[in-house]
Parts: C-alpha cells; structure tokens; sequence
C-alpha cells in the first residue's frame, strides 16, 4: 500500500511528465477531443445509412429529404446568380412565387453547404449535413453539460442520450425533415449564455457575445429554436428573481440575459421579424395550429417500454445519482441548476402533450378533451404558425440530459471513492487507470442500453437514389430565361414533389409546382395555377367536379369560355412555358391522370403534338412559338365564389356562392359564411395597360341586400338591390398586364345569404350575374 507521502511524490512527477510532453500528446488528452470523436463514432452508428450511401442517395429523400437540397440550391442561387433575397423565391408556384420565411429554408446551412456541392455533389452534400449535425448536436450539448457538471465521461452520456434517445429523431433522420439540420446551435446557445450569466468581465462579454451569434445563426436556421431560446431564457430569469439570491446578483443576471437579447432583437427585428409578423398577420392559411392535437406526444409515450422516452435505466441512474448527491449537499448554485432544469424539464413535457390530452399515440382523433398548458399558446398570433407541440421535446431533454449527467458524476464519484477505499485495505491497484476503465464502460453500456432501440430503428432508414433525368442536365445547357410546366402540377405521388422540386438543381428552370412546409396542403389562395385560366384546368386533369363546375360541358356559360385553339398557345408562351413535362408513374399513382393529361396536351398544343424527349421517367413536349393575339384582353370565371351555371329563360346564370362550403350549406349554418367574393378573372396579354369596358347584369335574391363591386382589390361600383331587382353594370377599367397574375373584377355583398326553401337545395343565395362581356378599348 502506497503510503501518502509517496502517492503525493507520484502524483507530482505525472505533473511535471505532463509539461515536458509535447503539445500534441496534451491535445490527445484533452476530454473535448474524445468527445468530439466520440460524437463523430456515435453519429456515424446512428447515421450508417446515410454514411454507406453518402453519395448515392438522400435519407428521407421520399419526404423531405431533397426538400433540404434544394433548400440549400436555393441559397446558393438567390446570392451567388440572381443576387437577390433567398426568402423569396418565383422559381416555385411561379410566376408569383411564395415567401420563405416560414418555410425551413434553413440558409445558414446552404451556405455551408456552398464549398461542398463542387466537392462531393449536392446527395453527399445533403447526407453528410444530417450526419455532421448530429455530431456537432452531441458535441455541443456534451461542452454545456461539462460547463455546469464539471465531469467529462458523465456530460457527454447526457449529450449522447440528449441527442439520439429522441424518437423524433427517427422522424428527421427517416424522413430528411429539415428542422432537426440545426439542433446544435440550441444546446451552444446555452453553454455561451450560463456562462456569460457565471462569469465577470472579459470573460462574460465574450460568452454573451457568442450567445448573441448563436441567436443570429438560429434565426438562419429554424426559428423554433428561436422560440425555444427566448422561452428558456424568459424562464430562468423569472427563476433567478424567485430564489433566495441579493437584488444586485438578480439585477446583474437579469441585466447581461436582457442585453443579449436585445441586441440581437434590435439587430433582427426591422429585417427579418417585422416581416414575419405582417406576413402572418396577412395570410392567415399560415395558421395550422388546428394540427397541434396531431403532432401531440402522448402521455403513455413517456412511461412506456419503447422509443418514446430515453428508457428506465437513464431515469433511475438519474434519480439515484441525485439522491446521493443531494446527500452530500451540493453547492447552492447546482442546487439551483438542478432546480431550475427538473422544473423546466417537466413544463417542457406538459408542453409537449398538446392542447388537449391524448393517452396513446397514433390517438389523433382520439383525446381526452382535457386542456392542457399548451393550449393557454398555439392559438395566439404568431404561436398559430405552429403545429408542433412535440417539439418541446428538445426543452424536456436538455433537462433530462443534464440532470442525468449530474445523477451519473455522483454515482462515479462514489465509484472513486469506493476504489480508493479497496486500495487502503491493501490491493494494489492503479486507482485511476481503473477508475477511467470502469467509468467508461459504465457510461458505454448505459449508452448502448439506452439508445439501442434508437439505433435499430435508425438503421431502418431509406436512402432515395436521385435519379436525375437526362433530360435536365439538356435543359441546364440552356441559358434562355423559360419555365417549365409538370404534370401533376402538385403529388406527393410517384417520386413525389420533393423530388421534381430537387430536379431544378439540376435545370435551374422556374417551375408552376411547389411543395414547401406551410403549403403542404395548397391552401395557399394565391397560388397560381389553382386561379389562372387554362393553368386551372391543368391542375384539375381528373377532378371531373371542377371541371364541369367552371368548364361545363353542356348548356353554355354566362360568358364566352376562353377559346384553348385561339388562346393556349399565346398565354403559355406569354408566362414562358417552353416545356410542358408528364411524370408518368407520378400520374398513374395519382388515379390514372396520365389519359386525361395527355387529352390536356393535345387539346392545347394540337392533335399531332409529339414528346421531342421520353424516357421511362418523364415525357417532355416543346410549347411552340405562336403570334401574339391581336386583342390581348379576354376574361374568363374566377375559381371562387360561383355555383354552377344555370339557365332561365334562355340566359344563363350563375348565382353568387359566398360560402365555398359544403358543410355550411348541409349545415344551414348561413351566419358561418365567410363572404368568400365572385371572381371574374380578366387578362391582358401584353407588357402595356389597355382600356375595357365590361358589362353584365347582377340580380338580386329575395332580400334587400349591397352588392359591391372590386377591381383589384379597388372599389369600382356599388349598389342597394331591392329583392328581385336587376342591376345593368358597365364598367371602364385600365387593365394592367398579367405578367405574375390576372386581374380580378369581385362582387361581394356584406349581408348573410338567404337559403331556399326547398330541402333537397342546399344552395344559400345572396345575388346571381349574367350575360358577362367584355370589350377591349384599346391601351
């Protein structure tokens, strides 16, 4: 047995062995290397599909794995060719295009993304993003933990367990969703802020300041980070005013939290939030919180064997490890660190259950009705953006994590001292060498326990093979200024739109089709080829509804339906279609739409149309140049607000649809209409103004009621109809061109519609137009 005297002479020698070493024998030393490859091993395992297939397919690519690619196309042509913001972008739903600010463009990410896609290509690029985020994930939440814990094998098994013990991880990584790209910067956040909050001087400048550029990166990557951040930092500043601390510590942290904060407010708030909060204040299809009750975790998830949780052994390490360090009596700040994130962790998984409480997943339609935190949040402005209330998940785990790196610090501390107690009884053992072995193997089987279901299922994910169309690479060589128009315009059926929108890496060319995060479900009501004409009816293809609805195919129409043989040609090359492109297996996945778009291409480009490209995954047709028309302007029926044409009398009809509801007409609910407005849709097919004159007759129900007439949203006439009365509009317009999108002449009425009393109609009518006609009056 060693005696004191000769350990402590031992001991030293080590010391002055370690300064003669050279510097890189004390960087093979340093813990935060062997955590960062022990981060790159793990990330590696979790992410061998990605790994094996770096080059050769995209993970989740059948979902929203190449939505990331081209979200980092997107980046890298927006700055580098067309020098403009990367926020918006007319490459998708053109010619109008859409914002981006709340989609997960994540342009933080496509920046890093630039020197790459040169190197290893655009799918090795996307591949090794998800697997280089989880290891910096593991790596940052390992630098916060060891920040507070002080204990490297113990942090960095929270880090582990704080990133992969998460089964919507599964969902990101299966699934190539975009959000999970940028988690690091969460966890980073953190280190920086605490510490900013410890230290004085020098030293809490520089972490404030490096909190404040992790705000920056986060509001470039996914701006529920950004809410995670500010609720967190909002919460341990209401912490620190509640606990037992002098105002002037209370004021200091309060103070250095707010300071950070607003500079990074008043940097962001003009550029990037003032827009979000118009934007959302002015689309309110943006609003999907109703989603929330389905993206709810339920609470069986956190008590059940499986991957809903990190699992039982972590939880009881974890109470264990706390036990005995409350025993020992922690110091009052870890106290308060350990405090603080148990409560923290706890709100963040009450948040995580949703509005209403659900027992067992895959419940959706089935909760309780028992209101939950979450619902005092998803229905105020700007928290209705949100949809995804299991997202608190990351919050409930960065406690989690942390708690259990303490828990796991007391219990190989007991180890220690257990090992040093062997070695007074007389074995002669090296402690340290065998207190690392021993702890390390711990925390090994601890992490492989914990997580061994995460990696299995892990390994279930698919890597999509990109399969890029010759044809494209034709059209890259192309530098003429054109778009290109696919059918089906919207699917996420065949290869899915994710998928069609990558093609344009390759291309480069706009295109009329889209698929971005708030816009899954095209309920965006500017979408182009939803309203235009001729568009309209190559969106529909086989909704035979809507098509009889607005082209019916008996009986005429209260206008002249636009003639496709005088018009389809000069309008498709008017918007700069080139190329009109059937994805064949897309069509056929989609109910057999292949018959009726290929119907579509001979009705519009001619019965002796014929593909100049085919292979077996798509079929290309070149839109031929055609004369311009000689009247530019004709007009054609809006896609909201009718019902179907009628005749009475010899002159067709069409009455006044406020509601666009079938609910609210088998309903009978009339007070629940929305006032949609009849839509007349007029186009100028020239780069001048031109003068027309429009006249039709608007009648009225059997009420007394205001009709109001619109163009453009401008008021252009109004007036009070008695019931029955007819009111003969005529009407001198300055039609602008329709180069993104046609006019739009709208009648609406502010009084409730009024239903008939027939039971087998369910119609509700407020006023009806006729005998709609439009002449051009030259520019």
């Amino acid at each position: 047995m060693l005696k004191k005297e000769e350990r402590l002479e031992e001991q030293a020698k080590e010391k002055t062995a370690d300064t003669k070493r050279p510097d890189f024998l004390k960087i093979l030393r340093s813990p935060a290397l062997w955590a960062f490859l022990g981060a790159l091993l793990l990330a590696a395992i979790y992410g061998r599909v990605a790994l094996f297939n770096l080059g050769k397919g995209v993970v989740g690519g059948d979902l929203d794995g190449y939505e990331n690619l081209w979200n980092d196309y997107w980046v890298r042509t927006a700055l580098f060719d067309l020098h403009r913001n990367p926020f918006y972008t007319n490459y998708l739903y053109y010619p109008i295009g859409i914002s981006l600010r709340f989609h997960t463009l994540n342009p933080l990410n496509g920046i890093f993304a630039l020197p790459l896609w040169p190197l290893i290509g655009s799918v090795a690029t996307t591949n090794l993003k998800f697997l280089l985020s989880m290891a910096l994930t593991v790596f940052c939440a390992y630098l916060f933990f060891k920040d507070q814990t002080g204990h490297s094998l113990a942090s960095f098994t929270g880090a582990a367990l704080f990133t992969f013990a998460n089964n919507q991880l599964i969902g990101f990584y299966s699934f190539g969703q975009a959000e999970k790209l940028s988690q690091w910067w969460f966890p980073l956040y953190l280190f920086f802020l605490f510490r900013a909050l410890r230290f004085q001087g020098k030293a809490a400048f520089w972490n404030g300041f490096g909190a404040f550029l992790c705000l920056m990166a986060m509001c470039l990557t996914d701006w529920q980070y950004i809410l995670h951040a500010v609720l967190l930092t909002f919460g341990y500043a209401l912490f620190c005013l509640l606990t037992r601390q002098s105002w002037r510590e209370k004021a200091f942290i309060v103070l250095k939290m707010a300071l950070v904060g607003g500079a990074w407010a008043a940097i962001v708030f003009v550029p990037l939030l003032l827009p979000m909060l118009k934007e959302a204040r002015d689309n309110p299809w943006l609003s999907v919180s109703e989603q929330s009750d389905n993206r709810a975790k339920a609470l069986n998830e956190y008590f059940e064997f499986g991957l809903g949780n990190p699992g039982y052994l972590a939880l009881i390490l974890l109470v264990i490890g706390l036990v005995l360090l409350w025993r020992h009596k922690p110091s009052t700040l870890e106290r308060r660190t350990i405090l603080f994130w148990a409560i923290t962790a706890l709100v963040a998984a009450s948040l995580t259950l949703g509005p209403r409480l659900k027992w067992f997943p895959k419940s959706d339609d089935d909760t309780t009705g028992i209101p939950m935190p979450y619902a005092l949040l998803y229905k105020l402005p700007v928290l209705n953006i949100g949809r995804d209330p299991g997202r608190f998940y990351l919050i409930f785990l960065t406690g989690f994590g942390l708690l259990l790196a303490f828990g796991l610090r007391e219990i190989f501390n007991q180890l220690a001292v257990i090992m040093a107690n062997r070695a007074k009884t007389g074995i002669r053992i090296n402690s340290q060498t065998a207190l690392k072995l021993i702890s390390g193997i711990l925390a090994g089987i601890i992490i492989a326990v914990s997580l061994g279901g995460f990696v299995l299922e892990a390994g279930n994910a698919k890597a999509d093979p990109p399969d890029w169309p010759p044809f494209y690479y034709q059209l890259a060589q192309d530098k003429e200024d054109y778009a290109i128009m696919e059918l089906p315009l919207f699917t996420e059926k065949g290869r899915g739109e994710d998928t069609y929108e990558a093609y344009q890496s390759i291309h480069g060319k706009p295109r009329f089709g889209g698929r971005l995060a708030r816009d899954h479900k095209l309920t965006n009501p500017n979408n182009f080829v939803k309203r235009a004409t001729l568009f309209r009816d190559f969106f529909w293809l086989q909704n035979y509804k809507m098509i009889e609805l607005f082209r019916p195919s008996q009986g005429g129409d209260f206008l002249a339906t636009p003639d496709y043989n005088k018009i389809a040609l000069p309008l498709l090359n008017y918007y700069k279609v080139r190329y009109i492109i059937l994805y064949p297996q897309a069509l056929e996945a989609t109910g057999g739409q292949d018959a009726a778009a290929e119907r579509m291409i001979t009705r519009v480009l001619g019965q002796n149309a014929k593909p100049v490209y085919q292979d077996d995954k798509l079929i290309a047709y070149r839109v031929p140049d055609a004369p311009p028309l000689a009247d530019p302007l004709f007009i054609d029926t809006g896609s909201n607000g009718w019902y179907a044409a009628e005749k009475t009398s010899d002159v067709i009809h069409r009455w006044a649809n406020p509601c666009s509801s079938e609910e609210v007409e088998k309903s009978r609910h009339f007070e629940q209409c929305n006032n949609v407005p009849s839509e007349l849709e007029v186009f100028n097919l020239s780069q001048d103004r031109h003068r027309a004159h429009i006249e039709f007759n608007v009648f009225n129900y059997t009420q007394p009621r205001t009709v109001q007439i619109a163009f453009d949203g401008y008021p252009a006439a109004q007036k009070a109809l008695a019931p029955g009365e007819i009111w003969k509009v005529a009407l001198d317009l300055d039609v602008p061109p329709s180069t993104t999108t046609p006019s739009m002449l709208t009648l609406s009425s502010p009084e409730k519609p009024v239903p008939l009393d027939n039971p087998l109609d369910l119609r509700l009518l407020s006023f009806g137009v006729s005998q709609v006609q439009l002449q051009s009056a030259g520019k």
